[in-house]
């Protein structure tokens, strides 16, 4: 067989492999055993090289997000500092890096410019004159600011210009019922995750009768947050996926995160009135599953109203769901006199000025502000705040005039992790929060521009 004839064969393959229904449960069960059996590590690269493989055989590039996410929640073991994997890290990015190149000249397509390509110019500028002179140079050009700076800004910017291209190509699928899919199986990992967790640390939990201390709790709650909502067209699917999403709620309680709880109850109330709404005429015919599912619901209400307090006692501040004495609320009135002193630009994304009342700082991570509206104005100022409203506007603007077709779950998605951003970084961080942002908003915006095509040749005829 000659080489061409080789590749040929290998791009069959790999659209069959990303086009059949053993796809993303193949991917949660390779992860799952990473998760069980404590190979993590090995697991990722065996994850890097199907990405790897994807990229040469398959031109799709919504194919390698699953695996990538999948990527990113196993790498949770290492949350506390992710500086354990640099000496790992060239084996992995650099074969990426290639195949990446790979993939963007051989099956390239003409730049399209979409309707958040001016915002998303804004929002690069903004984080990049952002604390000009007032951040020092060492703290503006820490890798670490770099990375934040352009992986929040240019490098979501280069991702949407490359994201709107390869969309122009009508696929096989429905994108946004396969998105649900990634969205699905990315959220049963990270519950995954949780559930492994407690499995190994089952006494300890039995013997507090609390919620554990979770280290990578914040982010796995907001990763959640972005994934429950695919739970709604998947259960329009199939009622057996009404698991998955049990699942996910049960995860989110059980990480301990307080923002996740309060923040995963109102996203799950929401996404829960839209699954019935989906499902309207099976309740309507008043079958017998529906009742039992809603006595289970009321029941799951009951418990969890009388005994979520017990167990989130160990995570209670001065027996207080919050307290004014928090660091959070310090970083709020920070944010804001920083804003006050340096209104125009603030004081920059990679400023280290306040992490003298930071007490657990990751190594890898900003001094954050811990609120969406105050990291913009604080670090970003004037030209932040103009920056982030316009990106802001277009977003809902888009999912407000799309909210009766499947679209609306990229709209809750949104919510859930900009709620989560009042109290973490949430939206700050480039991977995989912003990105998968990028994908679904372009994603979004063109099935908008498909569907408003339908609807005036309809008009039309």
């Amino acid at each position: 067989m000659n080489f061409h004839g080789f590749f040929e064969d290998g791009r069959i393959a790999a659209t069959e492999a990303w086009n059949s229904k053993a796809f993303f449960p193949i991917l949660f069960v390779i992860s799952l055993f990473g998760l069980v059996s404590g190979t993590q590590l090995v697991v990722m690269f065996v994850l890097v090289a199907v990405s790897v493989l994807l990229l040469v055989f398959c031109d799709d590039l919504l194919s390698i997000v699953c695996p990538l996410m999948c990527i990113f929640l196993l790498s949770t073991k290492y949350y506390t500092d992710y500086t354990a994997l640099v000496p790992y890290v060239p084996y992995a990015v650099v074969p990426f890096a290639i195949a990446v190149m790979f993939n963007l000249i051989y099956y390239r397509r003409p730049f399209v410019k979409g309707r958040f390509v001016p915002p998303l110019c804004a929002v690069s500028v903004a984080l990049l004159v952002g604390g000009i002179g007032t951040i020092s140079a060492k703290d503006y050009f820490r890798p670490v600011s770099l990375y934040y700076m352009l992986g929040l800004g240019v490098v979501m910017l280069l991702l949407y210009f490359l994201a709107s291209s390869r969309l122009e190509n009508e696929r096989e699928y429905d994108r946004v019922e396969r998105m649900a899919d990634i969205l699905y199986t990315a959220g049963l990992l990270a519950s995954a995750v949780v559930i492994v967790f407690y499995a190994a640390n089952y006494e300890r939990f039995i013997k507090s009768g609390t919620v554990l201390f979770f280290k990578p709790r914040n982010y796995i709650a907001s990763v959640l947050l972005m994934t429950l909502s695919s739970s709604c067209l998947m259960i329009e699917r199939r009622r057996i996926h009404l698991l998955g999403f049990a699942v996910m709620c049960f995860a989110l309680v059980m990480t301990g995160s307080r923002s996740g709880l309060l923040f995963g109850t109102m996203t799950g109330f929401v996404c829960g009135l839209y699954i019935c709404y989906l499902r309207r005429e099976s309740i309507e015919e008043k079958k017998w599953y529906n009742w039992v599912f809603l006595l289970v619901v009321a029941a799951l209400c009951y418990i969890g109203v009388k005994y979520i307090p017990v167990l989130y006692s160990s995570r209670l501040v001065e027996g207080n769901f919050i307290s004014a004495s928090e660091t959070r609320v310090s970083f709020i009135e920070l944010g804001i006199k920083d804003f006050l002193d340096h209104p125009f630009n603030g004081i920059g994304v990679g400023s280290t000025k306040n992490i003298g009342i930071f007490k657990a700082i990751i190594p890898g991570s900003l001094v954050f502000y811990h609120n969406v509206a105050i990291q913009v104005m604080g670090s970003m100022g004037l030209i932040g705040v103009m920056a982030y409203c316009w990106i802001f506007g277009e977003r809902m603007r888009l999912i407000l005039t799309n909210l009766r077709s499947p679209l609306i779950i990229f709209g809750f998605s949104y919510a859930g992790i900009l709620a989560m951003s009042m109290t973490n970084p949430g939206v700050f961080c480039p991977f995989p929060e912003a990105a998968l942002l990028i994908v679904m908003f372009s994603i979004a915006e063109k099935e908008s521009k498909k569907q408003r095509k339908i609807n005036m040749v309809e008009e039309t005829v």
